[in-house]
């Protein structure tokens, strides 16, 4: 496909043909995913491919009991090396520079004093998969299959059910399969409510560009 039709065909779906994925080719979609960038080329992403049954009809209890998601032929579990511990770093360290030059000293102050620490971490590594994660949805769809990003789960009971070690924790799931209907077209913001030029205008409820 072109990438035009690639990102104009993506939709979520939640429902999936038996048909098996072939190996070859969810070998290139998961391919895609070490090409995504990442803060410092850290590369800290993770991705576990779940073909069991009853592993599958684990991950979709910890995620709320969405049933459909053992439906899939393959469920990718969106993990992430979690970041080291801020309380740890150097003064001088690049990533504690910026996230304080972003988010301002109170808010990382607090975190900072939040007794959990693994769960901090957790919170700090929460985008980490999402844009090598959309490569593989980006990819699946190229070679005519879809998926659905899953966040509403309980991400201990998920990393737990995958083994994961420690310094890990599985963030997002991604159920993976041809899908078994037609998603309906859905309404999306036309250009000019989307963007901004140099600074916000809003006149009329829409965008004034200065």
């Amino acid at each position: 496909m072109e990438f035009r039709e690639v990102i104009t065909k993506r939709r979520s779906v939640r429902s999936f043909l038996s048909k098996p994925i072939p190996e070859d080719v969810l070998r290139e979609i998961m391919e895609s995913a070490r090409y995504a960038p990442t803060p410092g080329n850290g590369q800290s992403f993770c991705f576990g491919i779940i073909k069991d049954k009853n592993r599958k009809k684990e991950l979709a209890q910890a995620a709320g009991g969405q049933e459909w998601i053992a439906t899939a032929p393959v469920v990718i579990a969106c993990c992430a090396v979690l970041d080291e511990d801020q309380t740890l770093l150097p003064e001088d360290d690049f990533g504690l520079i910026v996230n304080h030059m972003r988010f301002g000293e109170e808010w990382i102050t607090y975190l900072n004093e939040y007794a959990d620490r693994k769960m901090v971490r957790t919170f700090w590594s929460n985008a980490v998969p999402l844009i090598p994660g959309e490569h593989i949805f980006l990819s699946a769809v190229n070679h005519g299959l879809s998926a659905c990003w899953i966040g509403f789960m309980d991400i201990h009971k998920t990393s737990t059910i995958l083994n994961l070690p420690e310094d890990m924790a599985c963030l997002f799931l991604m159920p993976i399969g041809y899908a078994d209907e037609q998603p309906e077209d859905i309404y999306r913001k036309p250009y000019e409510e989307m963007v901004f030029h140099e600074q916000w205008n809003q006149t009329n409820g829409g965008m004034k560009n200065e």
